[in-house]
This record gives structure tokens, C-alpha cells and sequence, in this order.
């Protein structure tokens, strides 16, 4: 790395640099050896110079917080050892909110990231007890090797049926080590086979079709498709079929063998080394767009720790007879009960909610007036606090944030901007500091839109700008985002 440093200036003397590292010691080790370094070229000391703008540093994950430059290089530093051994110990990334960390150093790079490790993500394994950080950092190692995002994990389900148990059995009679119900972009395999070599990394993946195929009126378009799309990322599939596995046993137990030894054999595909070379020369293309694609990744972690919007499900009076035949103090009652379990909650959604609840398919405007005169009265009589277009429920102590994955559907106009901003300050809470589109992606994906329009990113935008005017963030020389 610190040869790498070197050659960085050299090559690119106007490019700022900056090195993150997993913890203090190797923070420290890459410090002597850059002072090794440069006394071997003393020419290129004025590049290491603190007085610099932008200038040269290695910080581990806790204290790279909020700096950014034009290059980072990511010393992963844990790894194998002198006897090929790999321990599952990286640390803070173990660590509870570990993969917060590690989307902290991989933002803070404008246009590169470097990262040098012993390791590939294939060497990396998981399984339903790793890390969310660990996770994070296979994800992020097989972005950086090839651009791919996709992991396969293990979901922790058992196998379907007694079929699936038996060939599941025999795999294992023969000595390979074998993963039930293995995911892949909301795809599974039933059985999946692990790459004695490669640990991180699956052979084959092993589909059994039995009883719950054949149940299926589209079986045949099942099977095609549903291989086509699994072998498009980047599954070797062997099938087997319930048929022959109880009346021919023996020779589709060879043949599923057989399969798995053929894939063994056959060399590792590897990215040539000509598209490495073309890949670290044109270091502006499309390096904005990749970065943000791994922080909408990574974002989803943080997502996960957002509670889901909760539904109200009773209105807390009859049903009977239509909307319009009831009281308009009867109907602010029910106003109330959607506002106390959704507030703050659009009144659009309040009305679609009752007329949910009360069965109907659409509002018309004698039912729409009925429900907007009813929440009038809500208001005028305190059941609830009208803000705008919000009705927020009395009791709300503190403002909650919550993921629609559905109904409600996650609408930026059907979201008020107190929880927005509750979202953004989460964002910040858990990276201390970040460049704003960045925050924008993060913080969208907390409250379930998972297509940032431009019409979202402009209110959430309007939002921080918001809380910045009120002190409550900053906006750092460096252009990032943090707590004031």
C-alpha cells in the first residue's frame, strides 16, 4: 500500500489520497511504512505533506468520519495468515452496526476506491449466524473484483419435503458440504454444494423437483424460466428428478455426482487481466453511479433496523350501513382511531383507510365530504392535531420513521416532512457524516421508496436544507452532511 501511495502521485499529482484501515495497528504499520518509504524518495515527501489542501492520510474506521478525498485506498488487513488459515475475527465489523462502519469508508472516495486485501469474497463464507457487517464487506469485496452486487445466502429454511431430505443425505454420504434453500436475488436453490476450495463460494446449485413442482398448472414455464434466470446469475444448475431418484436411484445418484466432480474439474473463471488494467486507468467512468449503487446496497442494513409502517385494522365503530348514513361524530371517532396507531398520517390516507375498513372499492364525493367534514371536527374537538395536510395523533411523543412495503404505499407526498427529517438524522447518526445524494438514497430507502424520483430527491433535499438553516446539521467545507 504504501508503494501504491507512491506510485499514486506520481502518476496522478493533482488527485488527493487518503488510506482507511480497520483498526489502529494497521493504521500504524502502513504509517512507518510510508516513512520507510519515503526515505527511499525523498522527491515525493511535498505530496505527504500536511500542509496541503486535501492532504494525504491514513485513518482507521473510527476516525475516518466526514473526511473525503479523490482516491481511498481500503486496506482490509485482516486475512489469511502464514498457515492459510482465515479467521472470521475483522473486528469493529463484527461488532454490532459494523456494516455502518464499513459504508462510512467505502463514501468517503469522489472518484476511486482501492482496495487491497488476500482475499476474495469467495473466500469469505456465510451462513445464517454472520455478521451483518461481515455480510456487508462480502458484498462490497465482490463488488470491487467484479461489479457484482449479487450474494447468495444462506436463509436459514429447511428443505421442502423428504425427497429433498434424501438426496440432501446422500451429498453428504459422499463428503461435500451442503447448504439448504440457498437465496440469490429472490431466487432460491433447494440444495446448493460449497466449493471445498473456496469456502465463500458454490459449486453447483441442485434443484429437486418433486411433488410441489408437479403441482404447479405452468410447471414446464416454471422450469424453463426459473433456470434461465438462476443460471444468469451465475448458477450451475443440476436437476433431479423425484421420478428417477426412486426408480432408477442408483444412476441418478452417479449422475448427480458425476456433475458436481465435472464442475470441479473445469478451470476457474477469472476476470483477464486486461480488463483490470482498462477498469484502474479509467477511474472517473461511471464511478459516481457504482458508489452510490454500493451505498443503496449497504443502505439496507439500516433500513432493516426501521420498524414497518403499522396498518390500523379497526375503526373502533360500526360498520353497518353506508359511510354517509353515520354521524359525523361517530365518523371523527374513526378518524381518530386510523390517526392514534398511523399519525402523522396523510388525510388522503385516512380517508382511503376508512373506506378500506369499511369495505368500499372507491370514495365518492358524498362519502369524500362526509369523512373531510368528520375530520374537521376531529381536529376542532382535539381527537387529533391537523398540521397541513397531516393529522398528527395527540399523544405522539416522538416522531416515529417507518418502512412502507406496501400499504401505505411509499409515496414522498404521503409522508410528512418531521419524519422525513427523523430519517435523515438517522442516516447521520449512523455515519456521523456523508455527501448528500448519498444521504438522499439512504434515507428514501429507510421509509420503503425504492426508486428515488427526482420529485423525491428535491423534498428530501428541501428537508435537509431545512434542518441546516435551523442549525440542527451542517454542511462541511468538504460538501459533506453532518450534526452541527
Amino acid at each position: 500500500m504504501a508503494e501504491a501511495a507512491i506510485e499514486h502521485f506520481r502518476n496522478f499529482p493533482n488527485r488527493s489520497l487518503g488510506i482507511g484501515t480497520f483498526n489502529i495497528k494497521q493504521q500504524q504499520a502502513i504509517l512507518e511504512e510510508i516513512e520507510l518509504q519515503l526515505r527511499y524518495h525523498p522527491e515525493m515527501e511535498e505530496y505527504f505533506s500536511a500542509g496541503r489542501e486535501d492532504h494525504f492520510f491514513v485513518k482507521n474506521l473510527e476516525t475516518i468520519q466526514g473526511d473525503e478525498r479523490d482516491v481511498i485506498f481500503i486496506s482490509v488487513g485482516f486475512g489469511f495468515d502464514e498457515t492459510g488459515r482465515l479467521t472470521l475475527n475483522f473486528g469493529p465489523l463484527n461488532n454490532e452496526g459494523g456494516w455502518r462502519r464499513l459504508n462510512v469508508l467505502i463514501t468517503r472516495a469522489r472518484e476511486k476506491c482501492v482496495v487491497f486485501s488476500n482475499f476474495k469474497a469467495n473466500d469469505l463464507p456465510l451462513d445464517e449466524r454472520t455478521p451483518q457487517g461481515l455480510r456487508a464487506l462480502k458484498v462490497f469485496l465482490q463488488y470491487a473484483e467484479n461489479r457484482d452486487m449479487l450474494i447468495s445466502e444462506v436463509t436459514g429454511k429447511d428443505t421442502d419435503s423428504p425427497f429433498e431430505d434424501a438426496v440432501y443425505r446422500t451429498l453428504k454420504d459422499h463428503g461435500y458440504e451442503v447448504r439448504k434453500q440457498v437465496g440469490c436475488a429472490g431466487f432460491r436453490v433447494d440444495l446448493a454444494v460449497v466449493d471445498s476450495d473456496a469456502p465463500g463460494k458454490y459449486l453447483i446449485g441442485i434443484e429437486c423437483d418433486g411433488a410441489k413442482y408437479h403441482s404447479s398448472p405452468v410447471a414446464r414455464d416454471r422450469d424453463r424460466l426459473r433456470q434461465q434466470i438462476l443460471e444468469n446469475l451465475g448458477w450451475c444448475i443440476h436437476r433431479v428428478w423425484s421420478t428417477d431418484w426412486y426408480r432408477n436411484r442408483k444412476e441418478t445418484e452417479e449422475r448427480l455426482i458425476g456433475a458436481i466432480e465435472k464442475v470441479k474439474r473445469e478451470p476457474k473463471k477469472t476476470l483477464p487481466r486486461k480488463h483490470i488494467k482498462k477498469a484502474e486507468a479509467n477511474i472517473d467512468e461511471k464511478h459516481e453511479l457504482e458508489l452510490v449503487e454500493i451505498s443503496e446496497l449497504l443502505s439496507g442494513c439500516l433500513a432493516d433496523s426501521v420498524p414497518e409502517y403499522e396498518v390500523c385494522k379497526r375503526l373502533g365503530i360500526s360498520t353497518v350501513n353506508g359511510i354517509h348514513e353515520k354521524s359525523t361524530q361517530k365518523l371523527a371517532e374513526a378518524v381518530s382511531s386510523v390517526v392514534e396507531v398511523e399519525g402523522p398520517v396523510h388525510v388522503d390516507e385516512v380517508i382511503r383507510r376508512i373506506r378500506t375498513l369499511w369495505g368500499l372499492k372507491r370514495t365518492g364525493s358524498r362519502i369524500q365530504d362526509a369523512l373531510m367534514d368528520a375530520i374537521s371536527v376531529a381536529a376542532s374537538y382535539g381527537y387529533v392535531i391537523k398540521k397541513g395536510d397531516f393529522l398528527w395523533s395527540k399523544t405522539t411523543k416522538e416522531i416515529p420513521v417507518r418502512r412502507r412495503t406496501g400499504d401505505p404505499p411509499a409515496k414522498i407526498e404521503l409522508i410528512c416532512d418531521e419524519e422525513i427529517a427523523e430519517s435523515v438524522k438517522l442516516v447521520i447518526k449512523s455515519q456521523h457524516a456523508t455527501k448528500l445524494e448519498y444521504l438522499i438514497i439512504q434515507s428514501s430507502r429507510m421509509l420503503g421508496i425504492q426508486a428515488t424520483s427526482d420529485n423525491t430527491a428535491n423534498r428530501i433535499s428541501k428537508v435537509v436544507n431545512s434542518l441546516i438553516r435551523k442549525k440542527q446539521l451542517t454542511k462541511m467545507p468538504n460538501g459533506m452532511i453532518g450534526f452541527a
